[in-house]
């Protein structure tokens, strides 16, 4: 509680992407964090519903259909209700392959639902007014991606098991290499609903900014008393690579007038005042206009 109350009086941070800004409330981020895995949970959970076996069927004729297509190898959708399983794929000369809910590929999309949903919103105004449309559209390609995707890879699969390939073999070593389609999914995500990736940094940039604060303050309190500060405890502060350091703090000391001494940068007493004035800004050591 006492962490979320210094998050909930930090100066929010605004992230610029594409020229637009986005900000985010922390009850925002708290939601994302705990709705997304919840609600594609529930969503899978009400999809393994009997109820919705009709998604079996539909997966099932489906792939047989493409099986007799592509491969001549006269398969049949068998409806066969036992237990967990209503629907199985019958290759002639092969044991029966029962389908179950996770064939049908719904638990990537309901994952990705989850998301998307709780994706949170820009508190910018302008950043935000597409969002639901950005979103929708997200969410159509993703499933639709997916099912494809889904139905390719047991075309694959049941293809290698009827021509002698050991089923435990490929079922779960070619299960694994298709879901490279979720960096695709990642990626177009990225494309319609940035909020995705920004919020994560957000998040990260929200859980440093205290520690950032009481670097501030320690440094403060030590040129306060000897008009000097380690230059690693500022690199540190500024979150600055390392090559390029050196060239600001270089360009710092000729503008305000600091010294590089060593591994020290050191303040003459008439300008501290000012270098911490400086140092709190949201942005350090930015030459006004």
């Amino acid at each position: 509680m006492q962490k979320l109350k210094e998050w909930s009086n930090l100066k929010k941070p605004i992230i610029e992407y594409n020229e637009k800004k986005y900000i985010f409330s922390i009850r925002s981020l708290i939601l994302f964090a705990i709705g997304a895995p919840i609600s594609a949970y529930l969503i899978y959970l009400f999809f393994d519903l009997r109820i919705n076996y009709w998604l079996h069927e539909i997966v099932v004729k489906q792939t047989v259909y493409f099986l007799n297509l592509f491969f001549n190898m006269s398969a049949e959708a068998q409806f066969v209700p036992s237990g967990i399983y209503d629907w199985r794929f019958f290759i002639p000369g092969k044991t029966p392959i029962y389908f179950e809910t996770f064939c049908t590929g719904i638990q990537a999309i309901c994952i990705f639902a989850g998301i998307i949903i709780f994706t949170p919103h820009s508190q910018d105004p302008t950043t935000k007014e597409d969002i639901i449309w950005r979103k929708t559209k997200a969410l159509i390609v993703s499933s639709v991606i997916f099912y494809v995707v889904n139905i390719i890879r047991m075309l694959i699969q049941i293809e290698l098991y009827h021509i002698d390939y050991e089923w435990n073999d490929i079922h779960v070593s070619i299960s694994a290499a298709s879901s490279f389609i979720a960096a695709i999914i990642v990626l177009l995500m990225h494309k319609w609903i940035p909020e995705f990736i920004i919020s994560i940094i957000y998040t990260g940039t929200l859980a440093s900014e205290p520690i950032k604060q009481n670097r501030k303050k320690k440094v403060k309190e030590i040129v306060e008393k000897t008009n000097k500060v380690k230059m690693k405890i500022m690199r540190k502060i500024l979150r600055i690579e390392k090559k390029n350091f050196s060239r600001d703090i270089s360009a710092w000391s000729k503008d305000f007038g600091y010294i590089i001494d060593g591994d020290d940068l050191v303040i003459s007493p008439e300008k501290v005042s000012k270098f911490i004035e400086l140092l709190m800004q949201d942005k350090p050591f930015k030459k006004e206009a």
